[in-house]
């Protein structure tokens, strides 16, 4: 599953603020296996595995309230 969230900015990230991030990210989704950040698009691409779990995809919708999401999974496509 493949979640993308449109963080509403577009910014170049220091090495000490990409390893917060990532901490941020590993602790609050324990299920995280990757993810990646284009400053061109403001984009987080977080990468959870094969495996869909609904409960994962409602506690990203509580913790990415108000931003743009897309949910990508063996084709599949949710957006909101």
């Amino acid at each position: 599953m493949i979640v993308t969230v449109d963080t509403g900015g577009k910014q170049d990230l220091t090495a000490s603020q990409i390893a917060a991030l990532d901490s941020k990210l590993r602790s609050r989704l324990p299920k995280l296996l990757n993810w990646s950040y284009s400053p061109l698009t403001g984009e987080l691409v977080l990468g959870f595995g094969d495996a869909p779990d609904e409960t994962q995809i409602a506690d990203i919708e509580a913790k990415a309230e108000g931003l743009r999401k897309r949910v990508e999974f063996l084709g599949a496509v949710r957006e909101w």
